[in-house]
């Protein structure tokens, strides 16, 4: 197939880039630097230049594809309601291309919070937006009704040997600050996944 994937040379999209060309698949990967283009260019997918506000250009490539992985998103927290609104506004363009041509649009989600008890898949996303302004599964969602083939990949923590998501940052304070601090009983369970077991996830759900 041929794959559009968006967040192509980003942490999890780097590992989706890779896993999908050894299957043997064709990536068109989304590209907003020069540095980008490179990486994509060296491990053999196609690139294609431009980013999540540019909305016409991610419907063109998601046209020109038969399946589209979507990734990207702005971890800038100082602005995490804008971005929140620009990834929803590029789940819809991509899902305004691939609507009704029965084309997959995979799409990335967070875990909801359930308190006192382990996450399930049959937990539903909260809908308060002011609580949880990045709505990707829920837009996604949304787009079934227009004759998108849309699949949700709820994602924990994604960690490798050197990035361990959000508790990145953890372990760097407790290092500057000597001390390890939680919340409540430390009853808290946190789920992560390796993201080399991620990629494979993205493109069973493609296939």
């Amino acid at each position: 197939m041929r794959v559009f994937v968006t967040g192509a040379t980003g942490f999890v999209g780097s590992a989706v880039v890779s896993d999908l060309l050894r299957a043997g698949h064709q990536v068109l990967g989304l590209a907003r630097t020069d540095e980008a283009a490179q990486s994509l260019n060296a491990v053999g997918a196609e690139v294609h230049r431009g980013n999540l506000e540019d909305l016409e250009s991610l419907r063109r490539a998601a046209t020109s594809a038969e399946g589209v992985i979507h990734t990207a998103f702005n971890y800038d927290f100082s602005n995490f309601a804008q971005h929140s609104e620009n990834d929803r506004r590029a789940i819809e363009a991509l899902g305004e291309a691939l609507a009704g041509t029965d084309r997959p649009l995979i799409v990335t989600s967070g875990l909801p919070i359930t308190p006192n008890r382990p996450t399930t898949e049959d937990d539903a996303l909260p809908d308060a937006p002011g609580s949880r302004p990045r709505v990707s599964e829920q837009t996604a969602l949304s787009m079934v009704e227009r004759g998108v083939r849309a699949v949700v990949v709820r994602m924990p923590q994604v960690h490798d040997r050197d990035k361990q998501g959000l508790a990145t940052f953890m372990i760097a304070l407790a290092r500057e600050k000597g001390v390890s601090a939680y919340v409540g009983a430390d009853e808290g369970r946190w789920p992560a996944v390796h993201r080399l077991d991620v990629a494979p996830l993205y493109r069973l759900a493609l296939e």
